[in-house]
This record gives structure tokens, sequence and C-alpha cells, in this order.
């Protein structure tokens, strides 16, 4: 897949078309020749000719048979599935995350470690150096086939750019010193926007057109979808939710300040608190499981986590107008248990109309929304024309 890519003639008829096409299929998986016809608004002959030229190249497949109210059944196409993978990346402060992903949208790699810490930056780097491609050859795929690496990075990313500010930051764009190290393209951006990107290509908010994801993890940040246009900001650093002056304490932040959102509403406050009521350290993971299993403790502190959240959600509610509300990052797994002191919190505090007028989901993706936006970016980046 690569090699065509690399191949195809920039800027040409036929190349537009083929990179709309795989594009289409990308994101919608199988499709028939009259639904790729109609999307590419191409003659049903001419949409057959791209089409058998891609079969001829093992590019598509035919996936069986759509059903139908009358007549013949239409053959499904889709992408051949091994013709091509996206790797998604996820650095955090104490942990690294890893997916290889097919053409078929499935997650058929997964590796996670806590044996990582971001905050050291030439040890961070040389591990990502290494791992990556260790990784990636552990499952036999050879590096031709990888079309791109997303990297989601918590923290302040400049995705245009290649730069990430708060970590791993050099004197050169980060994209460009790994790209020098790996046979592949590179692509990075904020951990929180790659959630939101995955969820508006294939999630809650695709369609969708005024829309805030929570993604509450061990710390808290926003992503916003404004006009159905994720929204970035000036820097590409919008979304810093977790670090607006809310509370009037003396609980040091780790971005310096005192008194931010996520010193309370955090996955780590939720372990300070705990530990302060119990002596025991815990992880934000760890207390999740015992929510699960009915931890009253954890629960009542979870239910204050809710309604601090929703109380901080209402000026977003207010100043926005959203018609939708994701809450997810690691704490969807208990999102169903956290949206009611959320909406509570938010009642009370938002117009009546604004409130009813959003509607309020846990994620579904959950953890899978980030390397589904990372899978979305290089998809994105690979085949624009």
């Amino acid at each position: 897949m690569r090699a065509f890519i690399d191949n195809m003639d920039v800027g040409t008829h036929q190349s537009l078309q083929t990179r709309k096409i795989i594009q289409f299929l990308l994101r919608e998986k199988g499709k028939t020749m009259p639904e790729i016809r109609e999307f590419s608004g191409l003659s049903l002959p001419t949409t057959i000719k791209f089409i058998n030229d891609l079969l001829d190249r093992n590019i598509l497949i035919e996936s069986g048979k759509k059903e139908s109210s009358g007549g013949r059944r239409p053959t499904v196409y889709r992408l051949n599935p091994e013709q091509g993978y996206i790797v998604g990346v996820e650095l955090l402060l104490k942990s690294f995350r890893m997916s290889i992903i097919n053409l078929n949208h499935e997650v058929i790699y997964d590796y996670e470690t806590d044996n990582f810490d971001i905050s050291k930056r030439e040890d961070a780097f040389d591990f990502l150096v290494r791992t990556v491609p260790a990784l990636i050859n552990s499952k036999g795929i050879a590096d031709e086939k990888i079309l791109g690496v997303g990297i989601g990075i918590t923290g302040r990313v400049n995705r245009d750019r290649g730069i990430s500010y708060s970590f791993l930051n050099f004197d050169q764009p980060l994209t460009k010193l790994l790209e020098a190290q790996w046979n592949y393209p590179v692509f990075i951006d904020n951990d929180t926007h790659f959630m939101t990107l995955g969820e508006q290509t294939f999630g809650l908010a695709r369609g969708k057109q005024d829309v805030v994801y929570v993604n509450l993890s061990r710390g808290l940040a926003v992503g916003l979808i404004s006009n159905g246009q994720i929204h970035n900001g000036h820097s590409g650093f919008a979304g810093e939710f977790g670090h607006i002056s809310f509370f009037d304490n003396d609980k040091l932040c780790i971005c310096g300040k005192k008194g931010c959102l996520s010193t309370v509403v955090s996955g780590a406050s939720v372990e300070e608190a705990y530990q302060e009521k119990t002596g025991k350290a815990l992880s934000y993971r760890e207390l999740m499981v015992l929510s699960k299993q009915g931890d009253r403790l954890v629960n009542e502190l979870l239910s204050e986590v809710g309604e601090q959240l929703g109380k901080a959600l209402s000026l977003l509610i207010q100043v926005l107008n959203p018609e939708l509300l994701i809450l997810g990052g690691r704490f969807s797994e208990v999102g169903e248990y956290l949206k009611y002191p959320i909406i509570r919190g938010m009642s009370l505090h938002s117009l009546p109309q604004l409130m009813a007028d959003c509607d309020v989901q846990v994620s579904p993706l959950g953890e899978k929304a980030e390397m589904l936006g990372a899978y979305a970016l290089v998809m994105e980046k690979v085949f624009e024309p």
C-alpha cells in the first residue's frame, strides 16, 4: 500500500479520485458499488474501472453481499486489511501504550507499560525510538506496510509543526527526529485531541456539529468540536480545562499553579483523597476496579468528583451551547456511575434550556478512542490530495 501511494502521480484526476475512494473506505469499511459511485460523484462505468483496478492490485477485496429488499444483492467491497497498518501511540506522564490497527479498524496488537517516565527526556525518547519498531517487527509486519504512526502526547502539542512543547521538546520537531529513525511517516497531537478526533470519525460525535469531549484520566482535559470542526486553537493548545483556576485551595498542580480544577477533579486527586482517608496508596485504575466492585468510599469520592466536574462543565455548556457532551478517557470504565453526579452538578449551575439541549453520553469507544484518532489523522495526512 505504501509503495502504491508513493507511486501515484500527485495532482492527476485518477490519483485524486483513487485517494478519495480509499479514504472513504478507510472510514466506512465495506461499501457497495452504488454507494462508492454516489460518494465519488463518478459515472458508474468510471467507478467500475477504479474499483476493478484496486481489486487487481489486491488493495480492495470482496467481502460478501449486502442485504437487499429486492433484486440481486450488491457486492460489498472493502480494503484488504493486510495491505497496510496504522500505529497509534499514547505517551502519558508515567505510561506508554501502543496499538497496531489494520485497515478494517481492528486492533490486532495492543501493548502497555508503566515502566516509562516522559519527564526524563533522553530516556523517554530512546525508549520510544527502540520500542515502536521492535513491537512492529515482533508481529512480523514489514516496514513498507506501515502507513504511518500517530502519537498522542500529554501536554501542549502543535500538530502542524510536529512539536511537543511540554515533553520531548528538542531543537528540531519531534516528528522529524522520529522519521529520521524510522522508515514511516510520523504525526503527533495532544492525546485529548486524538480522542476527540476518534469520536468525531468513528464514535458518538460523528455527524455532530457542537460537542464537548471530556478526557477524565489521571489528568483532565477537554476536546471541542464547533460547527463540525475540531477546535485546536491558535497554537494547537485548546482544551487545557484541568488547568483553569477553579478552587480556592493550596493544592499545587503539576503545572505549578494552585487551585486548578484538576487538583480536585482528576485521577490523581482521587488517588490522593483515598490515601488521605485510608493510608493506602492505590492507583486510580485500581480504585476504578474497587468502584466496580461496589466499594462505598471510592464511590463517594467519585460522586464528589463527578459533581464538581459537572459544576465546572456548566461553564462550557453556557459558553458553547453544545448538543452533546461525551464522557471519555480512562474513567469511561465507570462512566455510567459518574454520569449522574456530573449531570447533577451541571443542572445546578446551568441555565435550564441550555442543559436540556445538551445530551450527556459515556463513550462506548473508551480507551480505543485515542488509537482510532491516531488512525484517523494518519488516514487524513497520508491520503490527502
